[in-house]
């Protein structure tokens, strides 16, 4: 399905909902009736739209992503920018692709149940590499979660718009802008929500859902070696057929929760 017409179908009161699961039972709340699918019910009165699976809650007469904000005496507030170290999950309509754990490789971040996570340590200078646990980790500042010399970083490729990192670079630079073609280097035009959502900023709006597009490894055919590499929703990626849109929530992890290199 081409993603604008997945948003076109997705579309209602501004917010992107699943469509109803052919023959799925509707449910009372109150008076009203609801699919499961589509709303949770509160209290037996209170219906909050599901959005990518992610349930959103009431708070002051309306709802809200408990993934970008708070409820403050019934009052809706933003949740602050991320400070700690943080994994990502995405998760879109479908079942199987619900709580996808993102993995580095290969200077990718992808999912599915073909994605690998890559990781090296070399055991000297003092390195103790059975203190790393080997997930895929990012900072909130643009680097990842490694400890190599030069050190790594995550960003938004200006050209394609893929979710990518770098090599550790050839000195520890605490900044690489200049070492990658194109204005957006680590970090910038993304925000990230401290347990929260992981959101990127397009000239015209920010968007807070992403783009999962399938991977066919060299040698493979589609439907083998299935992998979905991230995608900021470009306009020209928009126009993509094989993709599966979703948001992607961060989760405070320990910094150790990383790996020396991600290859």
């Amino acid at each position: 399905m081409a993603i604008k017409r997945a948003l076109a179908v997705l579309a209602l009161a501004s917010s992107l909902l699943v469509s109803p699961v052919l023959a799925e039972e509707q449910e009372k709340c109150g008076q009203a009736s609801y699919y499961p699918s589509e709303y949770t019910c509160y209290d037996d009165k209170t219906l909050c739209p599901i959005q990518f699976s992610l349930p959103t809650k009431p708070c002051g007469g309306g709802c809200y992503s408990p993934e970008q904000y708070s409820c403050e005496d019934g009052t809706i507030k933003d949740l602050p920018e991320a400070t700690s170290p943080f994994t990502l999950t995405f998760s879109g309509v479908r079942k199987t692709f619900r709580n996808l754990h993102v993995k580095a490789c290969g200077r990718y971040l992808a999912v599915g149940a073909n994605a690998r996570e890559c990781y090296s340590c070399a055991a000297s200078g003092g390195t103790n590499c059975g203190s790393y646990q080997n997930s895929t980790v990012l900072l909130p500042g643009g680097q990842m979660a490694s400890d190599v010399p030069g050190h790594q970083f995550w960003y938004v490729n200006p050209t394609d718009g893929i979710l990518r990192y770098t090599e550790a670079l050839a000195s520890n630079a605490t900044t690489w802008n200049a070492t990658i073609p194109g204005k957006e280097f680590a970090g910038q035009n993304v925000k990230v929500y401290e347990n929260g959502l992981f959101t990127w900023t397009r000239e015209d709006a920010t968007t807070h859902w992403w783009m999962a597009c399938l991977v066919t490894l060299p040698g493979g055919t589609v439907g083998t070696g299935r992998s979905w590499r991230i995608y900021a929703p470009t306009y020209v990626n928009m126009e993509r057929g094989d993709c599966e849109i979703g948001r992607i929530v961060a989760k405070a992890v320990d910094r150790k929760a990383g790996a020396y290199k991600y290859p």
